[in-house]
């Protein structure tokens, strides 16, 4: 795969108005690339862009629900019309569901699914096309240390982040041969606003003060932001961050399933 400068390429970054998107956003900013700070949340988004180009980046503002296909693919038109053929894309914005599986709804899964998956497979789908015809390009899918470590409380969030993982070795080996990377990205446990965005269901609703504790002592998001560039410069197709989801993806393979299901249901 050819080598991308960072330096005037385009990087898109959806979710990108907080935690590991806004500090992905930052890096990229600071390498010299022209960066689309994608998020929902206008202002956020804004406040992102702001600290970009007072580092001396360059940074444009795109407000956007990744959940809306339609809103999705007039993103990738709009970017690539008033910004120029993207060169990376990471795959950031996410949420989650938290709590015993049937306590959960099936509106809670198509929620975090519409947002966990479908739009990393809908961007990849819309800019990936683009990449693989000029034979360049690389699209970064942030998964997580969830998709190999199974959790009785996060059966959707789980199953989501793996089939992230599962889609960006796929595309990996798909579009190897036309010179685009595609990396997965599985951070640990990192101090973002994701549990702002999670719904907790049944007995985790009264477990959500513990965990923001838990998130407020684990990793800095400038930790996976580092993971997110270095994957791209190397052109790596996973990357755990964060000593418990590097510990779990190469200490898990070589236990027993039974000790694999006494962890789950710790």
């Amino acid at each position: 795969m050819s080598r991308i400068d960072p330096r005037g390429a385009v990087v898109v970054v959806t979710g990108a108005g907080n935690g590991i998107g806004a500090a992905t956003t930052k890096r990229y900013a600071g390498l010299g690339a022209q960066v689309c700070v994608v998020d929902i949340d206008e202002s956020g988004a804004a406040a992102t862009a702001a600290a970009c180009r007072a580092a001396g980046g360059e940074a444009h503002v795109f407000p956007c629900d990744v959940a809306d296909l339609g809103a999705l693919r007039a993103l990738a038109d709009t970017i690539t019309t008033t910004v120029g053929p993207v060169d990376v894309l990471v795959n950031n914005a996410g949420v989650g569901v938290g709590g015993p599986f049937l306590d959960t709804s099936l509106d809670d899964w198509q929620w975090l699914r519409s947002i966990n998956l479908d739009a990393v497979v809908h961007g990849c789908h819309l800019f990936g096309a683009a990449m693989v015809e000029r034979g360049k390009g690389h699209i970064v899918n942030v998964a997580s240390g969830a998709a190999y470590i199974p959790n009785k409380r996060m059966a959707t969030y789980c199953a989501s982040k793996a089939a992230v993982v599962m889609l960006s070795r796929c595309l990996r080996a798909d579009w190897a041969a036309n010179h685009v990377g595609v990396s997965a990205v599985c951070p640990g446990v990192i101090n973002t606003g994701i549990l702002d965005r999670t719904r907790l269901r049944g007995s985790a609703i009264g477990e959500r003060a513990w965990m923001a504790k838990a998130f407020s002592y684990s990793h800095a998001p400038d930790s996976v932001a580092k993971a997110i560039v270095g994957a791209v410069a190397h052109n790596r197709a996973q990357v755990s961050v964060g000593i418990e989801a590097q510990l779990a993806y190469h200490g898990l393979r070589l236990l027993p399933g039974a000790v694999h299901d006494v962890l789950a249901r710790a």
